[in-house]
């Protein structure tokens, strides 16, 4: 275990014996639940260390939480439940000695939480551990359907594969100025992570990424990944340059993305959207996509210590 965080409170990758309990609090369900989860894990190149948990030194289990690492130099953690804020004190504490950790390990350097956003309690952890609120999430579907908008570019508009784009990352960056979706976090990242996050999240595939050019410049991109594993094609990122805004443009490349889903056996499309952005949401259900869950998007940059 790593060094206490009080005389009273062990925090740290969860050992060998502790491993069943830490994921059985984590899920907060049954054992069963909790030995299908591990093996789940084991199975997907899980890494026992990423399972941590805090203890009292008098042996209870106060909480636990579990790291998933992501390409791009990122990694998402999830939490037990918190039943109250002596609970919530604990679970932030578990999450100080994992930024702790990884930031003296210097391979990570975007830490990212998600919870409920209809439970309150649940984000205090991660607002006490010094962590950004980024957005209230609705995270959308829709059928991945056949029957797609017909895409009829305009003069002067092109719609062209990835590998036909300038430089994909400087239009990334374009395509956050004065964002309304989750203004700030691409200033917590380097362009390179945010890329390699796009390009390997999911199954990659080049041909399902478009670029948007305009009058002869790349004004803005839409980029699906498929997801096997959930039966989804994911459209991760959909953006465009200050400079094209408002002139339909986005429902064009939405429904390019819509036709190039299309082609893939995947049954659902999905994506997140901030709840601020109410352009990008009013796009979104023109084109049939319902919520099915709403999120409370927090993220912590760390700085290595080397």
């Amino acid at each position: 275990m790593q060094e206490p965080d009080s005389p009273a409170t062990l925090s740290g990758p969860a050992p060998e014996s502790l491993r069943l309990a830490a994921a059985e609090r984590l899920l907060g369900g049954r054992r069963t639940d909790a030995e299908w989860f591990l093996r789940r894990l084991r199975d997907e190149g899980w890494h026992p260390e990423d399972l941590w948990c805090s203890r009292s030194t008098s042996g209870p289990l106060l909480s636990a939480a579990l790291i998933s690492r992501h390409p791009g130099r990122t990694a998402t953690v999830a939490l037990s439940a918190s039943k109250d804020r002596a609970q919530a004190g604990e679970a932030s504490a578990l999450l100080r000695a994992i930024q702790h950790a990884l930031r003296r390990e210097g391979k990570v350097s975007l830490l990212q939480g998600m919870v409920a956003a209809e439970e309150p309690l649940a984000g205090e952890p991660f607002t006490q551990a010094g962590f950004l609120e980024l957005a209230i999430l609705a995270c959308m579907e829709r059928p991945n359907n056949r029957a797609v908008p017909r895409v009829e570019p305009r003069p002067g508009v092109e719609l062209l594969p990835e590998r036909a784009a300038g430089d994909l990352g400087a239009l990334l960056r374009q395509t956050y100025e004065d964002t309304l979706d989750c203004p700030g976090l691409a200033d917590l990242r380097r362009d390179e992570d945010i890329l390699e996050g796009h390009r390997r999240g999911g199954s990659y595939d080049p041909d399902l990424w478009t670029v948007l050019r305009v009058d002869g410049r790349d004004a803005g991109a839409a980029l699906l990944n498929r997801l096997p594993s959930t039966g989804s094609v994911e459209l991760t990122y959909l953006g465009l340059a200050k400079w094209v805004r408002g002139k339909g443009l986005g429902t064009l490349l939405l429904d390019a993305a819509l036709a190039k889903a299309a082609t893939v056996p995947e049954r659902v499309v999905s994506l997140a959207v901030d709840e601020r952005n109410a352009p990008a949401e009013r796009l979104y259900r023109a084109r049939l996509f319902r919520t099915v869950a709403r999120r409370r998007a927090f993220a912590f940059a760390l700085k290595s210590s080397t």
